[in-house]
């Protein structure tokens, strides 16, 4: 996966330095209401509206997605409490289970010498 991302990225900038390479041309800018006009290479123009292109749709993406996340945020809250809780019980068993054992050995104690009383 690795070799294909650096592959795709190899590609890429490839088309990036051609497209700039062929496009170097001076063009006029203007953003039409408002007084802004300025005279900048067309590749400049291209490679920019790409990157704006881009923003905007790691925005929606990332806006689209705030539900998913909330989710994730609250199952992860709810997996930590639950930890907790199965933590909690497994030291509860353990101490049950230790003075289970400790009530076992001293009625085995108490068996024993009433075995040795009556012989």
């Amino acid at each position: 996966m690795k070799y294909i991302s650096w592959a795709f990225l190899a590609i890429l900038g490839l088309i990036i330095i051609t497209l700039s390479i062929g496009n170097r041309d001076t063009v006029t800018f203007s953003l039409f209401p408002l007084p802004f006009v300025m005279d900048i290479p067309l590749f400049i123009l291209i490679l920019s509206g790409g990157f704006l292109g881009v923003i905007l749709g790691a925005f929606r993406t990332w806006m689209a997605d705030g539900k998913a996340r909330r989710e994730n945020r609250a199952n992860k809250q709810e997996v930590l409490r639950l930890k907790g809780v199965v933590s909690r019980l497994e030291r509860e068993m353990a101490a049950q289970d230790a003075a289970i054992a400790k009530d076992a050995d001293h009625l085995l104690k108490l068996a024993d010498h009433r075995k040795d009383s009556a012989a």
